[in-house]
């Protein structure tokens, strides 16, 4: 997947990470961390993506939205890096 640039995508990572450490003292982290991460191996990975890649990220964002998570002010920096970047890559998403 074509990134914006590698500090930008790393500090996708950092929050991931940050979202995994204070998964330890407060699990309503946890699924942050759980979806970033997956998001985060999903535009490591995947070369050229599709529509399909793009609606399955969107899909996971949303859902994480539903239930209950700490839903913090770093939780929306990643939402907004993640728009940017799906931006980036031609998909219009509705993440924010």
């Amino acid at each position: 997947m074509k990134k914006i640039s590698e500090i930008h995508f790393e500090r996708m990572n950092m929050m991931c990470r940050m979202f995994e450490s204070n998964s330890k003292n407060d699990k309503l982290y946890l699924p942050e961390h759980e979806i970033s991460k997956e998001i985060n191996e999903m535009i490591k990975l995947i070369d050229n993506p599709t529509q399909s890649d793009f609606y399955k990220i969107e899909e996971l964002i949303k859902n994480i939205d539903k239930t209950e998570h700490h839903n913090g002010s770093q939780w929306y920096d990643y939402k907004i890096h993640l728009n940017a970047l799906l931006g980036e890559n031609g998909f219009k998403s509705s993440i924010i």
